[in-house]
């Protein structure tokens, strides 16, 4: 298959307030980031000595969704080099609830482009919306940042709910964004 997504889906971030951004949102994404805020999900940065706590995440996803999961050194090599090359070029959000990191990603920033690079979910706490929360969250700040695209990455070329990816297409479109076809790659 593929190793890089022919579609990806962007949302425009450029001159838009939160009313507008929101706006955009369907209902079920609205709602899950006021449901979000009444449980108390916070989100926060983290630094490079969270990358554990997100990796805890990653490999309880990994599992859930049948893929394999990154070791922790990959994401660590990763930190150490894309911070290197500048202190903001990777983000890592955690989010939180009474205590636990239910939801976690990282973000990568080169120019007016800011991509969702990795996300994590925890099984548990699902129903107080965390990774609505801190996407969210990620969106704000990328425009907060001058960010004038925020990139969801790879979805796939059907609206067939019966597709093994149909969940993920279903949680992207609610952002309002758009569908973005590259040419692909040799």
């Amino acid at each position: 298959g593929d190793v890089q997504p022919r579609f990806v889906f962007q949302v425009p971030l450029a001159g838009r307030t939160d009313e507008e951004l929101l706006a955009g949102f369907n209902q079920l994404w609205r709602r899950n980031i006021k449901k979000a805020t009444k449980a108390g999900v916070e989100v926060s940065l983290g630094s490079y000595d969270d990358l554990p706590a997100f990796h805890e995440v990653y490999v309880e996803t990994a599992a859930r969704d049948r893929f394999t999961p990154r070791g922790l050194a990959y994401f660590q090599r990763m930190w150490r080099a894309m911070s290197q090359e500048d202190p903001d070029r990777l983000r890592l959000y955690l989010a939180r609830h009474e205590g636990r990191v239910l939801a976690a990603t990282t973000a990568v920033r080169v120019g007016d482009h800011v991509w969702y690079s990795y996300g994590a979910s925890s099984n548990e706490g699902r129903e107080v919306r965390p990774s609505n929360a801190v996407q969210w969250a990620m969106m704000r700040d990328a425009r907060d940042a001058g960010a004038a695209v925020y990139d969801l990455r790879g979805i796939s070329d059907t609206l067939d709910p019966d597709d093994h990816l149909f969940g993920l297409i279903q949680f992207k479109l609610g952002t309002g964004g758009f569908a973005q076809e590259y040419l692909g790659e040799w």
